[in-house]
């Protein structure tokens, strides 16, 4: 599943035409993971740079009460410069287990892909696939994934 995900996201960076839109946002984001639990997110997307990266930063926690908080980047595009768009990000952080899965320890990659429309007062509602796992850095590496219903609010 990781290869496909990988791969659709190849695609569709390599067809599309980079953000036109200069805003960052805040997201808010409610969701479902295949452990069982109910997602919550906080995250952030900065203005983009050249060619649609900029930085991004989230928060997440788990009705299992698990959580993770990390940083890294974002790259937004928007296929024909429509209001539709397509993000995908790839942020390391730092993972606490609570009573949620255990992910083989405390460094965690949250990659996602998260396709979307532009409202007319240039706020977002987007569907986010998000999956974190340690890459194989530990032997334990079962990842966890997440859909969420994602709200975002530009910041200028």
């Amino acid at each position: 599943m990781k290869t496909k995900i990988a791969l659709s996201l190849a695609t569709v960076l390599a067809l599309a035409t980079p953000a036109v839109a200069q805003s960052a946002y805040t997201s808010f984001a409610l969701g479902a993971t295949d452990a069982g639990s109910a997602s919550l997110a906080l995250r952030w997307h900065g203005v983009p740079h050249d060619r649609g990266w900029s930085w991004a930063a989230g928060i997440w926690a788990t009705t299992d009460r698990s959580a993770w908080i990390g940083g890294g980047v974002s790259y937004t595009l928007r296929p024909g410069n429509g209001n539709v768009f397509v993000r995908g990000s790839f942020m390391p952080g730092l993972y606490a287990r609570g009573n949620g899965r255990d992910l083989g320890g405390a460094l965690e990659f949250a990659t996602g892909v998260e396709v979307g429309t532009e409202l007319r007062n240039g706020a977002q509602v987007s569907l986010l696939l998000e999956h974190r796992s340690n890459a194989g850095i530990y032997s334990n590496n079962p990842g966890v994934n997440a859909l969420s219903v994602v709200y975002s609010m530009p910041l200028n």
